[in-house]
């Protein structure tokens, strides 16, 4: 039995048994269900009252769940979205993430973890909520106090989505990494194969050419000239070595996505800085390759203790945050170099600059130039945190209109 101020959730899928199911379950747990069979419907519910939370499946018919996502933010920015789906598809979550999804729920769906996450995004609208209230009411002389506050409960939700996105990226790349396998194998055993049938083919050519009658040598010899045979098989061996070696490129962004999504690094150890670089790279390359050229200089560094996937995340968000800033098309140029103690590492861009009186305030939390909905303001004070827990040091230069460089300072502790 609900209480008379349960939480009100709109559940929003189009097959009947899961949403019969996840509907009980919901109401079992304390929390008053509308259950929609397709996302038109969940509008229409959303616009005619409030509700704590909307869990939508991702894949319907009509609307998605990302297109959805879309419409609640804006009709409702505050209402948090819990997006389900039964296929780990990285280009969608990535969508869903740039959406302001506030969590992932994999089908079949655990239910003690569909509960707690519900439960989540209720504590997490009521929160929002009751900080609002505060925010009218409070003096000026305590707005400072809440705004840490309200920081520390941000960090925290931002933690634990990153915990949901390692978690889909682990099982993207679990499920990429089985038929990149096979497929990489029997391209080596087609390489294999090709060598013995090229091999019998001019076996088979020179018995020609000895015993056939002039008459049947000439008909063959127009019939390979008629299927271009030569061409084939010259055209065959690079056709598979290019083959191969886009399977081991893409062998390599599997190792970097798990390596990426292991967030839970309890002790530090050795560290290679060029190698998380690169790995940082190749996980955001199709951020930064249609909007700037690559130039890499790395110097030899000695082996530090670190959390290397932290540190990634440092150098992903510079590097993203490079190509956010260059309009159309401009320069990253990645610079890293060990001296007196301290590994140096630069990231600039040739992008649009950070203006002055900024300067002093981008590693504060919440402080962001970018427009409502594509920036919360947290990712320069995360790292900035991230850098400091390596006892490190980070700080920018800027020129408007010509670009900005990042300069990362890290001790080396061995």
């Amino acid at each position: 039995m609900t209480k008379p101020d349960a939480a009100r959730i709109i559940l929003v899928d189009d097959d009947p048994l899961v949403r019969e199911g996840a509907a009980k379950l919901l109401n079992g747990g304390g929390f008053v269900v509308q259950p929609c069979g397709e996302a038109h419907e969940a509008i229409e519910r959303l616009r005619a009252g409030p509700v704590d939370a909307v869990l939508s499946d991702i894949k319907m018919p009509g609307l998605t769940g990302i297109e959805l996502l879309g419409e609640i933010r804006a009709l409702d920015p505050e209402v948090p979205v819990l997006l389900m789906t039964g296929f780990a598809d990285l280009e969608v979550t990535v969508a869903a993430i740039h959406g302001g999804a506030f969590d992932f729920i994999l089908k079949p769906y655990n239910p003690p973890q569909l509960l707690h996450s519900v439960g989540k995004a209720v504590e997490f609208k009521r929160l929002r909520q009751i900080e609002k209230n505060y925010q009218a009411e409070l003096e000026f002389r305590v707005e400072e106090t809440t705004r840490e506050l309200q920081a520390t409960h941000e960090i925290m939700l931002q933690g634990e989505k990153m915990a949901s996105i390692g978690q889909l990226a682990a099982g993207v790349a679990h499920e990429i990494n089985n038929p990149v396998g096979f497929i990489s194998s029997n391209l080596g055993s087609l390489n294999k194969y090709l060598g013995r049938l090229t091999d019998f083919m001019d076996s088979q050519a020179k018995a020609i050419e000895t015993s056939c009658p002039p008459e049947v040598k000439d008909a063959i010899q127009a019939e390979r000239r008629k299927i271009k045979l030569d061409l084939i098989t010259e055209d065959l061996g690079p056709l598979i070595d290019e083959s191969l070696e886009g399977a081991e490129r893409v062998k390599k962004l599997v190792q970097n996505l798990k390596s990426f999504s292991r967030a839970d690094e309890t002790e530090p150890k050795p560290t290679d800085i060029n190698e998380v670089i690169e790995n940082s790279i190749n996980v955001c390359w199709n951020e930064l390759k249609y909007v700037a050229e690559l130039k890499k200089e790395y110097g030899e560094l000695p082996s530090i203790k670190a959390y290397p996937q932290q540190l990634g995340q440092v150098f992903m968000n510079l590097l993203v945050n490079a190509a956010h800033a260059i309009e159309t098309k401009g320069e990253i140029s990645i610079r890293s170099w060990h001296e007196g103690g301290t590994i140096f590492v630069f990231i600039s861009d040739t992008g649009c600059g950070i203006p002055e009186e900024n300067l002093g305030r981008i590693f504060e939390p919440f402080f962001t130039t970018k427009e409502s909905g594509k920036g919360t303001g947290l990712g320069l004070s995360i790292i900035y945190d991230i850098v400091k827990k390596h006892q490190g040091d980070i700080r920018v230069e800027s020129v408007p209109g010509e670009g900005t460089t990042f300069i990362v300072k890290l001790p080396v502790v061995e």
